[in-house]
């Protein structure tokens, strides 16, 4: 895929990843950029001994609270088990396996084209042979959530 770079202030994608300091800014906690599965670099700093959110695209429109909930001093990546095909599976297989995560948070949602997402992600931590907590939460499409 070959994205070309605007010289936008946000473009980083040929950065390894950068960590944000939002102390000043509004409300926001996100702690680094990219976010997208696709775009992020396995060997971001913000990996090393970090708390691993992987959300799915949709999830952050569909649950009301998810900026407040899930951002906070954790790298987030989000991507779509459906649209981002083959790559979602080895990018994860290679973040798990590069990086000294501490703990992974998977949350999807109900829908059909999330449902092989939780299994990608537990096969990349037992193929990983690392003792990984792993967490999972459910999105439902009314905005609701199973933890």
């Amino acid at each position: 895929m070959n994205i070309p770079n605007n010289g936008l202030p946000w473009d980083c994608i040929g950065l390894p990843g950068i960590n944000g300091d939002n102390s000043s800014s509004g409300n926001a906690e996100l702690c680094q950029w990219p976010l997208k599965l696709r775009l992020v670099s396995s060997v971001a700093p913000y990996f090393h001994k970090g708390q691993l959110l992987l959300a799915a695209d949709c999830s952050a429109f569909t649950y009301k609270r998810f900026h407040n909930w899930v951002f906070k001093d954790r790298p987030v990546v989000i991507g779509c088990p459906y649209l981002d095909g083959g790559e979602f599976a080895s990018k994860i297989n290679e973040i798990i396996k590069i990086n000294d995560i501490e703990s992974v948070t998977v949350i999807q949602m109900d829908a059909p084209c999330c449902g092989t997402f939780s299994n990608t992600v537990m096969t990349a931590i037992r193929k990983s042979g690392k003792d990984i907590p792993l967490k999972l939460t459910t999105i439902f499409t009314e905005g609701e959530t199973d933890f």
